[in-house]
């Protein structure tokens, strides 16, 4: 190759370069006008023509970055769920490995945060036109959460205490997770101790948490005939 054609070359590499920011932002720009119109008017009563001009582009132009709005409504919950995958990978940062307890507390608080008014799962995301847009995402984050903590906390769990005792485990996160998400969308109300005995009952942690008190409702057994927590057991 000669000289002349290889310098053509890097100007037209660095030129590429150069134009990659620029597409990344109008692709931005675009994701946020759909995501903002959505939540304004539901995302079945929205137009490309009408992304685009939040945008601040013409249809051509869209059509440049996205074939449809639909290919664009997937990238709007790609976006959500990216910020929600980077919440969690703080929380799974941050525990302690093999505190089974404390993790569990300390994601259920997570998601409290994560599952309120204004962020993702605004109740403007679930109104009237963006039911299959909910669903959608929902069931994406499902699977995207369900992955990581199989590939990270599940796996800090087996080295720590071994395999964890269901079967199917990615598929057993993904149907825990979407119930969670419903329960507390629905029912906010729910206290943690709840959320928490779900989440150890449905995995099988029961062995590596602290048993909870009797419930004010329910009569205290009396001395003497209280089950041996599997922690106790463990100890003698």
């Amino acid at each position: 190759m000669t000289r002349i054609a290889t310098l053509g070359n890097d100007v037209q590499s660095r030129s590429t370069e150069a134009r990659r920011p620029h597409v990344r932002d109008r692709r931005e720009q675009i994701v946020r006008a759909a995501h903002e119109l959505s939540l304004e008017k539901g995302f079945t009563h929205i137009t490309v023509s009408d992304i685009a001009s939040r945008a601040g582009m013409t249809r051509s132009l869209f059509y440049h970055y996205f074939r449809s709005k639909d290919d664009v409504s997937a990238a709007v919950l790609d976006d959500i769920s990216d910020t929600i995958i980077g919440e969690l990978r703080s929380w799974n940062e941050s525990r302690i490995p093999g505190n089974v307890d404390k993790s569990l507390d300390d994601l259920i608080a997570l998601m409290r945060v994560i599952i309120n008014d204004e962020g993702p799962f605004s109740r403007k995301l679930v109104q009237a036109g963006n039911g299959g847009l909910y669903i959608q995402f929902v069931d994406r984050l499902s699977e995207r959460v369900a992955d990581y903590i199989s590939g990270t906390t599940v796996k800090d769990f087996e080295r720590i205490h071994g395999r964890p005792g269901i079967s199917h485990i990615k598929e057993s996160l993904m149907t825990l997770i979407a119930g969670a998400i419903a329960l507390l969308r629905e029912n906010p109300g729910t206290d943690d101790r709840t959320i928490k005995d779900i989440f150890v009952q449905t995995l099988h942690l029961e062995a590596y948490v602290q048993p909870f008190a009797p419930p004010s409702d329910r009569p205290v057994p009396e001395e003497g005939t209280q089950k041996e927590h599997p922690k106790e057991k463990q100890g003698k």
